[in-house]
């Protein structure tokens, strides 16, 4: 006997198909994507700062540098007292 040509030997390979619950995949992509849509503009928000963080970290050596030079002169001269 040779196997049916019909349609059904095709879809045997398909038979998992039946054991998806495409609802709930429909439902899970679409909670993912509500959460993607909202994390976007929080991104967008952020992105700046997380750019500029070098910059701040620059900017705050410089002062800390800067005190440390303040310190550093008003040691190293003496004190004149006029009388």
């Amino acid at each position: 006997m040779y196997p049916n040509p019909g349609g059904h030997s095709f879809f045997r390979g398909f038979s998992f198909l039946k054991d998806i619950d495409f609802a709930g995949l429909l439902d899970g992509a679409s909670k993912t994507l509500s959460v993607v849509h909202q994390a976007i503009p929080v991104y967008q928000q952020v992105k700046p700062i997380l750019s500029n963080l070098r910059t701040f970290s620059q900017i705050g050596n410089i002062f800390q540098n800067d005190d440390a030079l303040e310190e550093k002169n008003s040691s190293s001269s003496s004190s004149i007292f006029y009388v």
